[in-house]
């Protein structure tokens, strides 16, 4: 069959606009709680039957028990402990990028009240999610019941919500996959992999795009960024380029359990394809597997969210992206990558479709719950959708929500996937943010006979997680950085950036680029030999900046960092451009069983200085022989 170019499809334009400097470019303010909450009311224009329990309701509480709306939190206080004890270290450090330590805790922090939660349970209401950002439960009702929730005093409001619905792969009608992959590989395809350091097999392509092996060549892995994917499930256990990922926690928000692969009686039964949407998402941002798939961030720190049910087309997926999201945040997560979209309803939901103003960013609780994520210090990632360039603009929620990357779809030639969904917002702003590679990707796909199956696959769900990968080597490069910090890297170093539109929006993701958009990068991963009794050290610097001759230095400690020592690193081996950016090294005395602290400095020629890892010397890196 014959394979036409995907081109793209003219839409609406919306003013044109570049990102301001970072000190000016704040987060807009959602509204206020109590502003969100007058938004939550029953619809009164939705008819469903008295007996059955087939509309899902959210019940808003009036206040947490003990905490009421207007108490002020100080610091120290039994509000702010209590808060406070739900975080863990490492969200607590990541918040403190975009809070002071006065401000870190607020009212929506605070827990559901349990009592609340227990006269529900005992009407015989079979809660569906609960929520400490909204200060409330789910549930599906019948009109009796409804009735009867009504007489709570403690119930303040409800909402009548839809359903999650799912960007899985698009088909390419006209596109012959053995003539488009031959297209994708017919150019410099085995020239680029010697070039490499590693050996991206048919992943190649995708990850030249968005200019990611380069900071691979440097060792740059995504070390040290907790990624949380939302998704339908994920099958990694099984597949060689999964297994040996960095997952430290999942949970099945739909069955309350620890695991997100597929799974025998449960409450909601999985169908044979529950968790093959995301086992390709995941691959898409940390997949590894040399000389077949590798992908941006394989070495970061992963946590998995089942909050998808295939089954079925029911209104509940909605909460449990948001208990997902809530949950990621209290772990730490610093990164949050969805490839699920809020659009179109099925009957007999089709009464809670979001129309076009609906995506202003402030309507849809997912789109709530991304822009409350970012403020919090998570870079949030969405996919624009696969509804296809269309005059009504086609974006879904939470592709709306503002502060965070929503992500559109190209070709590995660079024109936009016909299906990408299009901008702006009902509120006029740019969406999609930046593109990256969404036709014939290469990924990891489920399979019960085979644990080594790939394939390629379509859609804005696999350049959202490629894009969220290059964040997280973004993120390992410069840790400090904030979600607004990031977002204006990516933005400003991408292809479209002069003259962004409702198309590209700023264009394709630049990896290398935009991790030296804030300063000098170093390798997260230095290298070490012992030959005789000499340690060798040897590490990767990139500057878009000339480096100063003979600043760049290596600083150790052999007695627990009481004291350092300090040697200069000679350029061995200049790679990327003419900045003296590559390869330093250094030698220094070693014996046996010794723990060697370290760190890194280094100059460029107008007087700014970086540190790797950024909080030196008070937190170090460490080394000791095996």
């Amino acid at each position: 069959m014959g394979m036409s170019k995907l081109v793209p499809i003219f839409c609406l334009n919306s003013k044109s606009f570049k990102v301001p400097n970072n000190k000016t470019f704040i987060m807009r303010k959602i509204r206020s709680l109590k502003t969100i909450l007058l938004m939550i009311m029953i619809s009164g224009n939705v008819a469903f039957a008295q007996d059955k329990a087939d509309t899902k309701y959210w019940m808003i509480f009036k206040d947490k028990g003990e905490f009421k709306p207007d108490d002020i939190i100080s610091q120290g206080s039994d509000a702010y402990v209590t808060g406070l004890n739900l975080l863990s270290e490492r969200a607590i450090k990541r918040r403190l990028k975009v809070r002071t330590e006065e401000k870190l805790i607020d009212y929506q922090d605070l827990p559901v009240n349990k009592k609340y939660i227990e006269q529900i349970e005992k009407i015989g209401i079979d809660i569906i999610a609960i929520s400490r950002w909204l200060n409330g439960v789910s549930a599906y009702l019948n009109q009796k019941q409804l009735r009867e929730l009504k007489g709570l005093d403690f119930i303040e409001k409800f909402k009548v919500v839809g359903y999650l619905q799912t960007q899985g792969s698009v088909l390419m009608p006209h596109a012959g996959e053995d003539e488009y992959r031959n297209l994708i590989f017919a150019r410099n395809y085995s020239i680029d992999s010697i070039k490499h350091r590693l050996n991206y097999g048919k992943s190649l392509k995708q990850m030249q795009v968005v200019n990611v092996p380069k900071l691979h060549d440097m060792f740059i892995t995504g070390r040290g960024v907790l990624i949380a994917n939302l998704d339908d499930g994920f099958d990694w256990r099984n597949h060689e380029a999964l297994r040996d990922l960095n997952i430290i926690a999942e949970y099945d928000f739909i069955n309350k359990d620890s695991s997100t692969f597929q799974q025998d009686n449960q409450k909601y039964p999985d169908l044979y394809d529950q968790g093959g949407h995301g086992t390709a998402t995941l691959s898409s941002h940390s997949g590894f597997m040399p000389g077949k798939l590798i992908s941006p961030a394989f070495d970061s720190e992963i946590i998995l969210s089942k909050t998808e049910y295939v089954s079925s087309e029911t209104p509940m997926e909605e909460d449990f992206w948001l208990e997902a999201a809530e949950w990621a945040e209290a772990m730490g997560a610093d990164i949050i990558t969805s490839s699920l979209i809020y659009k179109v309803y099925d009957p007999p939901f089709g009464g809670n479709s979001y129309s076009y103003e609906d995506f202003n960013g402030e309507t849809a609780i997912t789109s709530l719950a991304a822009t409350r994520s970012a403020q919090l210090g998570i870079v949030v990632l969405n996919a624009m959708g696969n509804y296809f360039q269309t005059a009504i603009p086609s974006l879904g929620s939470a592709a709306d929500a503002d502060s965070i990357l929503s992500v559109g779809a190209i070709t590995l030639s660079g024109d936009i996937a016909t299906f990408s969904s299009n901008g702006p917002t009902s509120d006029g702003r740019i969406k999609p943010e930046v593109v990256a590679p969404g036709v014939m990707v290469y990924v990891a796909q489920m399979d019960k006979k085979s644990n080594n199956k790939y394939s390629y696959s379509n859609g804005t769900s696999f350049s959202t997680p490629i894009t969220a990968g290059v964040t997280a080597l973004i993120l390992s490069a410069h840790p400090y950085l904030t979600p607004m910090q990031v977002r204006e890297a990516l933005m400003n170093t991408a292809s479209n950036s002069s003259n962004p539109n409702n198309i590209f929006g700023w264009g394709i993701v630049n990896g290398y680029e935009a991790a030296l958009y804030f300063g000098m990068i170093w390798s997260n991963v230095p290298q070490f030999s012992i030959v005789g009794s000499e340690l060798n050290i040897s590490t990767y610097l990139a500057s878009k900046n000339l480096i100063r001759d003979n600043s760049v230095e290596f600083h150790y400690s052999v007695n627990d960092g009481i004291s350092f020592e300090t040697v200069t690193m000679r350029l061995s081996d200049l790679k990327f451009d003419s900045n003296n950016s590559g390869k330093y090294i250094a030698t220094i005395p070693f014996k046996s069983g010794q723990i060697i602290k370290y760190y890194f400095t280094a100059e460029e020629t107008g007087g700014t200085k970086s540190i790797y890892p950024h909080f030196a010397p008070e937190e170090t890196m460490e080394f000791q022989a095996d």
